[in-house]
Parts: C-alpha cells; sequence; structure tokens
C-alpha cells in the first residue's frame, strides 16, 4: 500500500477540496510551517512559523513526546488557521533507492515489488512505499522507491488527526527540498542538494527532479559553534555570533577564527565529496548513473559567509547557495517577509507548501 492510499483510509475526503495545505517540518529541533496563498497571479507567503522543540522531544525522527508535538501543532491551527497539512516524513527513517523494471514487465508497481525486500528490511505487511518514475533507458524504467515503515506513517496519521489537522500528503524531506529549489534548467541535470542543520546536514541526489538517494551527516551548525567555544573560551551565545559575523572570510584578524571553522568543515567537505563520488559509478545493481553537476546548498549555516566559496573550492561542479522560493515566486515581483538568509532554513516546508497550494488534493 502506498503513503497515498494510507491517508485515503485515514482522512477519506472528497475529491473536490481544494483548501491550500501549508507546508509542515518537524525535525528534531522545531517544527516549522510555511503556508502560501494563491493570488490569481502567483502565490505569496501567507505565514512563516518556526517553534522550537525541547532536548528530546523528537530523537533521529521518532517522536518521543506526542503531547508536545500535538500542542504545537493544534497551535498552528487555532493561531494561523492552519486545517491542512503537506508533512515531510523523517529522512533517517527512510528506504530510498532506484530500482530497474525491464522492459518486459509493463507493470511497475509489480515491478518494484518484485525486489522490494532486497532493499527493504521490513517484514511483509510492515512497509508502505511510493515510487517515481526517473528515467526510462535501453532495458527498462529506472523507478526512485521510497518505503517507510507502517509504524512511521501511522504515527504522523494519528498525531497530525488528534491535532485536528487533515493530512494532505507524506514524503520524503528531500524531495520537498528538490520542489523548492530546482529551476527548469536543473530538472535536465543531476544535482546534489545539502540542507546543513544545526544539528545535522541531509545529503540528496536528483535526478531528473526526482530524488534517489539520501544520506543524513551528524555534522551541523552546532559543532562549529562548539568548535568556537572550546577554542576561545566563549558562550554558546557569543561563539554563535562569532561564527555568523566572521565565518570563513579569510584576513589577518580573522585567521584563527577561520582555522577552528576549518576542522570542522573539512570533514563535512570530506563526506560530501564521498557522496558525490559514489553517485559517479554505476549501481549495485547495474543502473548507470549520471554524475553529480551541481551542488545546491541550504539551511542556517549555508548563510556562513564565505562558506559556499569554502566548499565550491573543493568540487569541480558549481556549488551554489538555494533560492528556496525558486518555485514559489519570483523575487523580482515579490519580496517575502522573511529575510532571504533566514528563509534558507525553510527549504522543506516551501516545497510542501508548493505541493500544498496545487488545486487537487494530491
Amino acid at each position: 500500500m502506498s503513503f497515498r492510499d494510507h491517508l485515503f483510509e485515514a482522512f477519506p475526503s472528497p475529491s473536490s477540496i481544494v483548501m491550500p495545505a501549508a507546508g509542515i517540518d518537524i525535525s528534531d529541533s522545531s517544527i516549522k510551517c510555511i503556508f502560501l496563498r494563491d493570488t490569481g497571479f502567483g502565490s505569496e507567503l501567507k505565514t512563516f512559523i518556526e517553534t522550537s522543540l525541547n532536548t528530546g522531544v523528537v530523537v533521529g525522527g521518532d517522536i518521543e513526546n506526542r503531547a508536545a508535538v500535538i500542542e504545537v501543532l493544534r497551535s498552528f491551527r487555532l493561531r494561523h488557521g492552519v486545517r491542512y497539512a503537506s508533512v515531510a516524513l523523517p529522512e533517517r527513517k527512510a528506504y530510498l533507492y532506484q530500482t530497474l523494471v525491464p522492459t518486459d514487465n509493463p507493470n511497475l508497481q509489480s515491478g518494484v515489488e518484485f525486489d522490494f525486500e532486497a532493499h527493504v528490511p521490513l517484514p511483509p505487511g510492515e512497509a508502505l512505499f511510493d515510487f517515481e518514475v526517473v528515467r526510462k533507458i535501453s532495458n527498462g524504467t529506472v523507478v526512485a522507491v521510497t518505503a517507510y515503515a507502517k509504524r512511521i506513517v501511522n504515527e504522523y496519521v494519528s498525531i497530525f488527526k488528534d491535532a485536528g489537522i487533515v493530512l494532505r500528503s507524506l514524503e520524503v524531506e528531500s524531495q520537498a527540498f528538490a520542489r523548492a529549489v530546482l529551476s527548469k534548467q536543473d530538472f535536465d541535470k543531476t544535482v546534489m542538494l545539502v540542507d546543513l542543520g544545526k544539528k545535522g546536514t541531509r545529503v540528496a541526489i536528483a535526478e531528473n527532479g526526482i530524488v534517489s538517494f539520501t544520506a543524513t551527516l551528524d555534522i551541523g551548525g552546532d559543532m562549529f559553534t562548539g568548535a568556537l567555544v572550546k577554542r576561545f573560551g566563549i558562550s554558546e551565545a557569543e561563539a554563535e555570533a562569532l561564527k555568523n559575523e566572521q565565518g570563513f572570510v579569510m584576513t589577518k584578524e580573522n585567521t584563527e577564527v577561520v582555522e577552528t571553522l576549518m576542522i570542522t568543515a573539512s570533514v563535512l567537505k570530506e563526506e560530501i565529496s564521498k557522496h558525490v563520488s559514489y553517485w559517479a559509478n554505476a549501481s549495485a545493481e547495474g543502473i548507470p548513473r549520471r554524475p553529480v553537476e551541481k551542488i545546491l546548498l541550504a539551511g542556517g549555516t549555508a548563510n556562513l559567509s564565505g562558506f559556499p566559496e569554502y566548499l565550491g573550492g573543493s568540487f569541480t561542479v558549481p556549488v551554489v547557495v538555494a533560492n528556496v522560493w525558486t518555485n514559489a515566486f519570483s523575487l523580482n515581483s515579490y519580496v517575502p517577509s522573511v529575510s532571504f538568509a533566514d528563509s534558507l532554513e525553510y527549504a522543506t516546508a516551501v516545497g510542501l507548501a508548493i505541493r500544498g497550494i496545487k488545486k487537487t488534493s494530491w
């Protein structure tokens, strides 16, 4: 059964529903919400919210304190009118892979099911999955499959039901990220998406606009801050300000700061490089891959002065700070109420909100 069928069972609704849905992204540290409205001439930002979560409420994608999460979601409904939502499932809990359905099998779903157990170590009946066509090659169709344990999906369905918000869709975080930032030109490329968060970094590879690989790195903005705290014996708040104000810009006065930040940055760079190299080779199933042609950065750490340039110096492909509004509206004609720097933390929620203003339930 797919995520979509599972939601229809939990939230039966008329197919004519066209109410816009907010994009809601639940992480270990916060819950972010983006609500777009269709003006008839394009989209505008109606609401953006970030509510911090106490340590232990969500851990590694698992919701450990249901009541705390439900309370935040109810506040979104009562204070901001969020009645419908498109929601991201935790990437750490996803099984995401490419498989080849041979030309002689016209039924893509049966083709995916044929080798499903080889990729997803869950007992039969305990998994839900969806798939999307990536491209056709001479001997078949390459599809990207995303699977989750049914308990994970059930938990999200239950929590939103208890919060009084109707779920319109569930999807892996990076697919929403891709929907927000990939331009029309990017859809013809293989693009690496790097979301530099506080606690960790999500890496994904999108081929023809479809996310086909994800990885989570335990290196985030807080590690840069912690390195400065240790080096200079300052408070966390002072280190955060130093990181954001001076960053990776190499000057005589800033040498110590840059050297300290580079210790963590070099590890992150090496991990990203490993995934770029990994994708340059054919898969274990022999599916040919196109190498990464561009790297897009988002998340709070992408704001650090000189950091995109530091990463860019290590790769032969462009490394660019993403515009999370690429497919929402043009910044030439509309300026949202959130700054560009702050918007980088909302990439996933924006992608979900873009899906949420489509004129169909899905």
